[in-house]
């Protein structure tokens, strides 16, 4: 910013002159871009169901993760072995 803005109702205590500069903490703008997610809906029996939980549980993950992960894993693998 190379304009100077000039405040009109800055208290009196607060000396802007000698005031420090803070960096920018804020995330790049590229980084709060939201992703482009689809719905797949995925029908599967009661067992298969019920395993996915029990694997998700133990790994401390929700079954949408679990099952997002592994069809990534699986397609990476299906690149490298063609």
């Amino acid at each position: 910013m190379k304009k100077r803005i000039a405040y009109t109702n800055e208290p009196a205590d607060v000396d802007l002159e000698n005031a420090k500069r803070v960096k920018d903490f804020l995330p790049q703008p590229s980084a709060l871009v939201l992703r482009k997610e689809r719905v797949v809906t995925l029908r599967l029996d009661d067992s298969t169901i019920s395993e996915l939980k029990a694997v998700a549980d133990q790994k401390g993950l929700g079954v949408s993760t679990l099952v997002r992960m592994w069809v990534r894993e699986r397609l990476t693998n299906a690149r490298v072995s063609s």
